[in-house]
């Protein structure tokens, strides 16, 4: 933690060149064309899914290093109470993805 200055999500010039970097490698992966729109949207969609998929595992780490939920919140720039409903392993409608899927 930091203190609890912990940064909300942020888009900027840093991003864009990873997200960039991150669809032409995923696209050389599949070998798919970067001219088309649709090989573009697969490709950030599927990028997208790939980080969502992996936030109930980060968040359940940074829960057991001590982050709350109003840190939690901070982070994915949302309230406490939509944090904690999404990741607590408890609320009925929590983020089942990996690692909690046995899929």
């Amino acid at each position: 933690m930091n203190n609890g200055q912990h940064p909300a999500p942020r888009t900027d010039d840093d991003t864009n060149a990873v997200i960039d970097d991150a669809v032409t490698a995923l696209a050389e992966r599949r070998r798919l064309w970067l001219g088309n729109d649709t090989n573009i949207i697969h490709l950030l969609a599927s990028l997208i899914a790939q980080a969502e998929r992996e936030l109930p595992l980060a968040v359940a780490t940074a829960r057991g290093e001590g982050c709350t939920w109003n840190d939690i919140a901070r982070l994915l720039g949302t309230s406490r109470h939509e944090a904690q409903l999404r990741f607590d392993p408890d609320s009925p409608v929590a983020d089942r993805r990996w690692p909690f899927d046995t899929d």
